[in-house]
């Protein structure tokens, strides 16, 4: 352990930068929300508009993971879901307002949006199956590996993660909706898509959470971890 590092088990201390993760989370979450609406073409093939801002999602969960623990990843996840469910219902309350008589783009506005409580609930349920996945096995498997063997940790957690949002997100979102081919298809790109990134992105990711660690001044365990060693 590095000397301005300090090992601690639990949360019997106060994060710095917390907050800001927990800000962008939320925001993530959101525009990932609005995307879920719109498939785009990507080299000839249906990928969910909201892919890629997902991705970052992914990789701030992974950080907060390492650097903050499972339990207070999972109070940002009450957070977020409160902010969902507030943006669901205010946006159906929009879209059953009256439309004031020169507004042009009221059956647009409906179209799109009468599809949220779906895509919302889809988004829900795999949104709290999947970060509470990926969250709590990085924080399991720092615990066993003492704090070892960053990179794999992170591939690991995340390709499990993204089986469980093919089948809970595509699935509730997009069955009857759309064809099996194309849901097949925007599936099996997501979990490439994800971990491919992953892979690539994670010497930046690795450095983020080391950075971070070291503002923090704190090496943090959920439990108490087999040996006193970082990644």
């Amino acid at each position: 352990m590095e000397n301005n590092i300090k090992l601690v088990i639990g949360d019997s201390w106060t994060p710095k930068l917390l907050p800001y993760f927990a800000i962008a989370t939320i925001t993530l979450m959101l525009i990932t929300n609005i995307l879920n609406l719109k498939f785009i073409n990507f080299f000839g093939m249906s990928v969910i508009a909201s892919q890629f801002v997902y991705i970052l999602s992914l990789i701030v969960s992974d950080i907060m993971s390492e650097v903050y623990g499972y339990k207070r990843v999972r109070k940002i996840l009450y957070a977020c879901l409160l902010s969902l469910i507030t943006y669901a219902v205010f946006v159906q309350i929009g879209v059953h307002l009256e439309p004031a008589k020169d507004y042009a783009s009221n059956d647009a506005f409906v179209t799109i949006f009468a599809q949220a409580p779906r895509i919302v609930f889809a988004s829900i349920s795999a949104y709290f199956l999947v970060e509470l996945t990926n969250s709590f096995i990085m924080s399991r498997l720092k615990v066993y590996f003492s704090g070892r063997h960053f990179c794999s940790r992170a591939i690991f957690s995340t390709a499990i993660a993204q089986i469980v949002n093919a089948t809970a997100f595509f699935g509730i979102a997009y069955t009857g909706i759309m064809p099996l081919n194309a849901i097949i298809a925007a599936s099996v790109f997501s979990w490439c898509a994800v971990i491919l990134t992953e892979i690539i992105i994670l010497p930046l990711t690795k450095f983020i959470a080391i950075k971070i660690k070291t503002i923090e001044g704190i090496e943090h365990f959920d439990s108490e971890p087999t040996e006193q060693k970082r990644i």
